[in-house]
């Protein structure tokens, strides 16, 4: 035999060595079906860039029950998560509380949730009694009573699940940034500690208990998931939330293993991860994702799951489905900068309360309007925070650290005022002019300025608008400020608000 034909030999033995050795430890199949920053959007609806209507929890129930049978056939476990915020975006998930969302949720079947930072918007007690709504455990490893520093009783660290032959730990986290991003005293008597440190104290009691295959329910966003995932071995899969991003592939994290999931927001898709996990370490090891769009017709709708929706949403209609004006064009709410949506909000803020200036956050805009009839529904959906316009005083030195901040993170929406900004300078640095009512901002001079309530208090860390005089709550809410500049100025076109407030250089 030749040289060669033996080192092919050779080779051919290792390999088949390997993957004998690989065979001697079957792997064990899993399915996990998971949703995230679902901010009860459970009805049908329209849906921007999609051709048919979103086809709310009725479709997502009949795709559930579809992949469920499917597996159980197969005889794979199925799990089905969710990441948190869950109710505060639409009438059905506020008015209710978020009851309409946990009825949903008992009706699909899921088997834990984490907790979002929005499940804390309407104080401590709707959460509890939430919680107590659910049959499923709301899970918050980090989320600590401050008197005694453990667990508060209507929340549980982690959850064990018996899937098939892999025992499954399912913990569940949030950021710990939560107080700074909750409307100050919605989150007083509890404490959110480093999701890592909670973590990590999971897995001990998990590994006692004989859990090898670790999921962790993560309300942290991306970025966060990467970092802790990396740092902490063991970790299965994180299931991600907090900052809507559609992952169509899973995130592989190299130094650990560890795959990173999210399935967008609102409502509009369920993720499905078929895995095949080593039952010796908890790792996955092959896998299929797919992200399932929830459109009309993309499954039977369940008929159960839909009449609790319909029952929820006849609750809504008289005050939300009246007609407040119309829209020549879709109103987007735009990603890093400007947007038409925000120059509406921000002009509707400084009729509603006659300020001169006017700031809204980004982040508190959460649906675009579209094309058509505009009604109070749409609006709602649009700012769907029970925040009011705040008026103060402030001087110019203060409106540019407000500006200097917005373009070092959150762009805040403006009025009043333009911006030229070198977006490639150091942050601090960034502002090259700003004029109000035409004429260079005065450092020395006061300016009656606008924002929402959020703001106003130092929400999502723009504590300038402590230090304002003269503060006043004008006790209107911000959409209802949208609702009337609306009716005036109906219809909207995206056109009659072309960017030229935040203009970079």
């Amino acid at each position: 035999m030749s040289m060669k034909k033996c080192f092919a030999a050779a080779c051919a033995v290792l390999l088949i060595t390997a993957f004998c050795g690989c065979a001697t430890r079957a792997l064990v199949p899993v399915c996990i079906l998971h949703t995230n920053d679902v901010h009860g959007h459970i009805a049908v609806e329209r849906v921007e860039g999609w051709r048919k209507r979103l086809g709310g929890a009725a479709v997502l129930a009949g795709c559930v029950r579809g992949v469920r049978e499917e597996n159980r056939r197969a005889g794979i476990p199925t799990l089905l998560l969710d990441g948190g915020d869950i109710f505060v975006g639409t009438p059905e998930g506020s008015v209710s509380g978020g009851r309409a969302v946990t009825e949903v949720m008992n009706a699909v079947g899921y088997d834990a949730m984490a907790v979002g930072n929005h499940e804390f918007d309407m104080g401590i007690p709707t959460l509890e009694a939430l919680a107590a709504s659910a049959r499923f455990p709301f899970l918050g490893a980090n989320i600590l009573n401050s008197a005694t520093m453990r667990p508060p009783p209507f929340l549980t660290p982690y959850l064990v699940k018996e899937c098939g032959a892999l025992k499954t730990g399912i913990i569940g986290i949030i950021t710990d940034s939560t107080p700074e991003i909750v409307m100050p005293g919605r989150t007083e008597k509890v404490v959110f500690t480093k999701p890592e440190r909670a973590l990590q104290s999971c897995m001990v009691d998990l590994a006692g208990q004989g859990a090898r295959f670790i999921v962790v329910l993560s309300h942290c966003g991306l970025e966060e998931d990467r970092r802790i995932a990396a740092s902490v071995k063991g970790i299965g899969v994180i299931v991600g939330s907090h900052d809507h991003t559609l992952l169509t592939t899973p995130v592989r994290v190299r130094r650990t293993g560890t795959l990173i999931l999210q399935a967008g927001g609102s409502g509009l898709y369920l993720g499905k991860l078929d895995a095949r996990v080593d039952p010796a370490d908890g790792r996955v090891r092959r896998y299929r994702y797919t992200v399932i769009p929830l459109e009309v017709g993309r499954c039977s709708p369940d008929p159960a799951v839909g009449a609790i929706v319909k029952g929820w949403t006849a609750r809504t209609v008289e005050q939300f489905d009246r007609a407040v004006g119309a829209a020549r064009t879709d109103l987007p709410i735009g990603e890093d900068g400007e947007s038409a949506l925000g120059d509406v909000i921000a002009d509707s803020m400084c009729a509603g309360t006659g300020a001169a200036i006017a700031f809204h956050n980004s982040y508190g805009i959460r649906n675009p309007i579209l094309k058509g009839t505009i009604t109070y529904r749409d609006i709602y959906k649009v700012m769907p925070f029970e925040n009011t316009l705040y008026t103060m005083t402030l001087n110019g030195a203060q409106i540019r650290k407000i500006l200097e901040a917005s373009l070092a993170g959150q762009i805040l929406h403006v009025a009043g005022v333009r911006v030229e900004y070198a977006s490639r300078a150091p942050a601090g640095k960034r502002i090259l002019a700003v004029t109000a009512a035409g004429k260079a901002l005065d450092a020395a001079a006061s300016y009656r300025v606008v924002t929402n309530s959020f703001l106003a208090q130092g929400g999502d860390g723009f504590t300038v608008f402590c230090e304002g005089r003269e503060v006043r709550n004008s006790g209107v809410l911000d959409r209802d400020a949208m609702a009337d500049y609306i009716r005036a100025h109906s219809p909207l076109s995206a056109e009659g608000f072309a960017p030229q407030r935040i203009v970079p250089r």
